[in-house]
């Protein structure tokens, strides 16, 4: 059962600063531990001690209940911050120097604190409730919390359901992820603000309290002892569907070099149409009647190398079946793919085992730990399109093109020829997908790499390494570009070093 914390700015603002007056663009889980430990210090609820208050036995328990449990999410509305450069003046009842004019006060002007426009409730959320003493300690200092941050900025604080909008993430570093950075209280923070007020309340030495010509106003060291830093993240959203839904691989009974793979692709696309016969939907033939409309993408044949991670060091043939496709369809061909046996091409036939059926979207093994999933073409990809014509266009763009015409039902883009390819090239980098070292391939035969094309298209078969972004997971098996449904533009996992990775995202 969920718990929550929940904090409603009363002037829609908040108002507070940290380290040396840098604004607070939020109150983090140590100061709402502060707010309330003052409350519990200085509020109705707090007990008689010596000539002082101090919080009540169950206040303290409550406390230190805090300093155990980090919250473990935060909610965090839409903000503005004040970006103004205000100076605050302000008489500090001191006396400037003596002279002409011993009575003057010293007025002196400094930054003002800054605040933060705020549209909703902040939150500290727990995934679990505490034991009810605590839970009901909380519930009474909550309302005698009256404000957080300066006095400018009241709040209503109460218990009350709220879902957090940011995650606490326990494995996060410094030099991994992203996220809000914010400090926690842990175990003797009570115990350190505690000393901390009796230290800012005792009365100072006489030497040091005596008269001087000139003063200044020195205000209290921050406590920072039993502080972290915890980091919350937002979490991921989840990937888009896969294009392809899943994969049939059959064995082989040897590789087929890359410079053949559309060729034999071919072979293998007319045998299994040859297999299923007459009626073989459109999604494996890629004959469409006038005006129907066409998917983004149909049956893929794709060729692996024993070396690829998916095989356990045996070649394979994958026919990958689309998630358009309809149920009647995909039976079809699942109803002739295991009479698939023997393919014959131009240099000698080859065998073919029984297949077996892999989700698309568990394809690939994890990624290995403290690296990033890239993709490599191989063996290359084919751009889907000429050049648009006006402006720069290189081979990433090219890529990134590609990769949105793949994943066409989850970006799109206004405008039609050219200006709409720019658009959606755009668009695919705006989802965070990154080309590099993209490298033409200079061959003379371009028929290895390509079936058939569109007269105006120029082919230009290249090489590259791009991230995906967050169309995908990173076991998801995927093909672009121009012959991705025949032999050619297969995305392969790379795994990168995460610092490497980094560097090629800036």
């Amino acid at each position: 059962m969920s718990f929550a914390i929940v904090a409603e700015p009363l002037l829609g603002v908040y108002k507070g600063h940290i380290g040396d007056g840098q604004p607070d663009p939020l109150p983090s889980p140590a100061r709402l531990h502060a707010a309330l430990l003052c409350a519990a210090a200085q509020g109705v609820r707090a007990v008689a001690e010596a000539d002082g208050l101090r919080p009540c036995d169950a206040d303290r328990d409550a406390l230190r209940w805090l300093e155990a449990n980090p919250p473990d999410g935060i909610a965090v509305p839409q903000t503005l911050r004040n970006g103004g450069a205000a100076t605050a003046y302000r008489k500090e009842g001191l006396v400037v120097k003596e002279g002409r004019n011993p009575l003057s006060d010293k007025l002196i002007g400094k930054p003002a604190v800054r605040g933060v426009a705020v549209t909703g409730r902040f939150a500290w959320t727990w995934e679990q409730s505490p034991p009810e003493p605590v839970a009901a300690a909380l519930a009474e200092l909550c309302p005698e919390v009256p404000y957080l941050g300066t006095s400018e900025s009241p709040v209503l604080l109460s218990v009350v359901d709220a879902e957090p909008t940011h995650r606490l993430d326990r494995e996060a570093d410094l030099f991994t992820g992203d996220g809000l950075d914010l400090a926690v209280a842990v175990t003797g923070r009570v115990d350190a603000l505690e000393a901390a007020h009796r230290a800012a309340s005792s009365p100072p030495p006489l030497k040091a309290d005596a008269h001087r010509s000139s003063e200044r106003t020195e205000p209290p060291p921050v406590a920072t002892a039993s502080l972290t830093i915890g980091r919350y993240s937002q979490p991921q959203p989840p990937p888009s569907p896969t294009p392809w839904a899943s994969a049939l691989l059959f064995p082989l009974e040897r590789p087929i070099p890359p410079e053949s793979r559309v060729r034999c692709a071919v072979a293998v696309h007319r045998t299994l149409i040859a297999l299923v016969g007459d009626g073989a939907p459109a999604i494996l033939t890629g004959v469409y009647e006038a005006g129907v409309p066409r998917p983004a993408n149909r049956c893929a044949i794709q060729f692996l190398g024993p070396g690829a991670p998916a095989v356990g060091g045996a070649a394979a043939v994958l026919l990958l079946l689309p998630r358009e496709a309809s149920d009647v369809d995909l039976a079809l061909i699942r109803i002739a793919a295991p009479r698939l046996r023997v393919v014959r091409v131009a240099s000698g036939p080859f065998s073919v085992g029984v297949p077996v059926e892999v989700p698309a979207d568990r394809f690939w093994p994890e990624p290995a730990a403290g690296t990033e999933r890239w993709w490599q073409t191989d063996p290359v990809a084919v751009p889907d399109t000429r050049p648009p014509r006006g402006g720069r266009w290189s081979l990433a763009d090219a890529a990134a093109l590609s990769v949105a015409l793949v994943w066409r039902q989850e970006i799109s883009a206004l405008g039609r020829g050219d200006a709409r390819y720019r658009a959606l090239a755009e668009a695919a980098a705006g989802r965070g997908v990154r080309v590099q070292s993209a490298v033409r391939v200079m061959d003379g035969d371009v028929g290895r790499y390509v079936h058939r094309v569109h007269p105006d298209t120029l082919i230009q078969p290249y090489r590259a390494i791009l991230g995906l972004g967050d169309l995908t997971g990173p076991r998801t098996i995927a093909a672009i570009g121009q012959s991705r449904h025949l032999g050619g533009g297969l995305l392969v996992p790379v795994d990168l070093p995460a610092d490497i990775a980094r560097r090629m995202v800036r």
